[in-house]
Formats: structure tokens, sequence, C-alpha cells
């Protein structure tokens, strides 16, 4: 294991929630585990992969994306440290649809699917810990997809603005919030064109509806 990652940062992951620190020792001494550093602008898996291991962020940031045959891309999600993806790979082996890009330096750990699965199932304690946190784990990434979805149903880039800015609020639980994503990532992430979207912020901020000072927002009541 990578000197920079500890079994103690393991153990704290959703993954292993309900996990003892000797019960995570155990575990990967049993399945073996592989750390692997990415730098920034490295992708962890590109669209068209096989991907045999369960992945956890660490520390860094990666973005869930997708290119088109000209290298336009959408962001589909951020992953920050602790976040577990390729998950629903381990049900059904598939390529990959979507690249993971890596956009601060990170350190990821991974899991093999088939030496995972052979050694877990030997202890029923383990098992059942293990595949409910990977149950929860997946349908909070499917919610965060719906998320997504229901931002790209919008009509107007006005309602993909503003559906984008209410789900961010409702995150932090304030009407003031910081944005992960910097301008250009945030046109990705809506599907929209960087200066079009930047003028429509503008617009919203002169009528009153929000005000911002970089990543910071603040929804203002009508």
């Amino acid at each position: 294991m990578a000197n920079r990652v500890t079994t103690e940062e393991i153990a704290q992951t959703s993954l292993f929630k309900g996990f003892t620190l000797d019960q995570v020792k155990d575990l990967l001494s049993r399945t073996g585990v592989l750390v692997k550093h990415f730098n920034r602008n490295d992708y962890v898996y590109l669209a068209g992969d096989d991907i045999d291991n369960l992945c956890v962020v660490i520390n860094g940031k990666v973005q869930i994306v997708k290119e088109d045959i000209a290298g336009e891309k959408s962001i589909l999600g951020n992953l920050q440290p602790g976040d577990t993806f390729a998950e629903n790979n381990f049900a059904a082996r598939h390529h990959s649809i979507l690249s993971y890009l890596v956009v601060e330096d990170s350190d990821v750990f991974m899991l093999n699917f088939d030496r995972l699965t052979i050694k877990i199932i030997q202890d029923v304690e383990l098992y059942s810990k293990f595949f409910n946190n990977l149950l929860e784990i997946s349908g909070q990434n499917t919610a965060k997809l719906l998320a997504k979805v229901d931002i790209l149903g919008k009509r107007s880039l006005r309602g993909k603005v503003m559906a984008y800015l209410e789900q961010e609020s409702q995150l932090h639980n304030s009407p003031t919030f910081e944005l992960p994503f910097n301008r250009t990532d945030m046109a990705n992430y809506l599907d929209a064109d960087r200066s079009a979207m930047t003028r429509e912020l503008c617009r919203m901020r002169d009528e009153g509806l929000i005000k911002f000072e970089k990543n910071t927002f603040t929804l203002l009541k009508n």
C-alpha cells in the first residue's frame, strides 16, 4: 500500500461503515488492495476501458465525464475524498461508457471485483455489512445522476442554472454556498455555452435573484 494512504483513512470511508479497524485490515489483507496516485489531467479510466476494480477516492478530486467524438466534455459529477465509484460494474461487467478524469492530484484505492467476491463471501458478517454499504452508495450515486437529469430537463438556460443553484443550496442547507466548479466546468455540467451562462448569471444578479463572488453564491428571496 502506498505510504501516502493509511488503512485508517480507508476504514473511514462509507464503503466500510460499521467495520472495525481490525475487520478492515483483515479484509484488505485477504483481498489485496491497490493504491494508485494520479496526477491532474490523468484518467483513472477512459470510456471503453474494462473496469475490474471497485474504486474509492482517498484524497484529491475526480470528475465523471462523458466526451463526444469531437472531444466536447459533459461533466456528470464530482467525486470527493471518500466517494466510491465504478460500483455498477461490480454486478454487471461491461466496458465503461464514462471517463473518470483527475482534476486534482489524487490517490485512489482499488479492490479487485473477483478477489473481493471470493474472499468476502467466506465471512457472512463482513459480506452483509459490505454489500449493505455498497447498496447504499449505489443509491446515493444514482440520486446524484437523477439530480443532473432534473437540471437537463429544464427547457431554458435560466431554468437549468436555477435548478442547479437550488440543489446546491439544499445540499448545503443554506442560501449561501460555494460551488465545486469553476465557470468552465459549471457550463460543462449544465451542458451550456460558457459565455451564455455567464451572461445569464449576470442578468439574474441584476434582477435580484442571486448574488455571487467568484464561486460563492447566495439565493435571494424574491
